[in-house]
């Protein structure tokens, strides 16, 4: 590979970028990113047979990744078959990602009434904190944080039936 991609190459990805995108972006930022992965990893991939795939899959994971960052909500139904958004956006107050409903309500307030720790690693969990990050935020070990999630998670099932 050179110190830069030739044209060819750039418009061998595109008819990817635009299948990948179905007309919701530009595929041309996608091209972009993959062939930037690659300079940015040259060494790595100078040689390599099927650098073509390589950028592919890089353009797959952008993709990926800008989806989930533009993501708003996920949608649930609860058993009475009512639709309820949680936000996936960082929010301060949990009772914000939960559309209200008889039973979010019900939710809410059995996590209002366990512990603080169980109130913390629970909302931590909802904006999607990976372990490190929770540990982190928490200031206590990650094997603490997943022992903590995992009997929140017990305590709120058992409280929920």
């Amino acid at each position: 590979m050179k110190e830069k991609l030739d044209d060819n190459f750039a418009n061998s990805l595109l008819g990817y970028a635009i299948w990948i995108l179905r007309g919701k972006g530009d595929p041309w930022d996608l091209v972009n990113g993959a062939c930037e992965y690659l300079l940015k990893n040259k060494e790595k991939y100078m040689n390599h047979p099927n650098r073509k795939a390589i950028a592919i899959r890089k353009m797959k994971y952008l993709h990926i990744d800008e989806f989930r960052k533009n993501k708003r909500f996920t949608s649930m139904t609860d058993k009475e078959g009512q639709d309820l958004e949680i936000a996936d956006e960082k929010q301060t107050d949990i009772s914000d990602k939960i559309h209200f409903s008889f039973e979010s309500k019900k939710v809410l307030s059995i996590i209002y009434n366990m512990g603080e720790k169980c109130r913390e690693i629970l909302d931590l969990a909802l904006d999607h904190k990976t372990y490190k990050e929770m540990s982190e935020r928490l200031d206590i070990p990650i094997g603490t944080v997943m022992s903590r999630l995992a009997n929140c998670r017990i305590e709120l099932k058992g409280l929920m039936t």
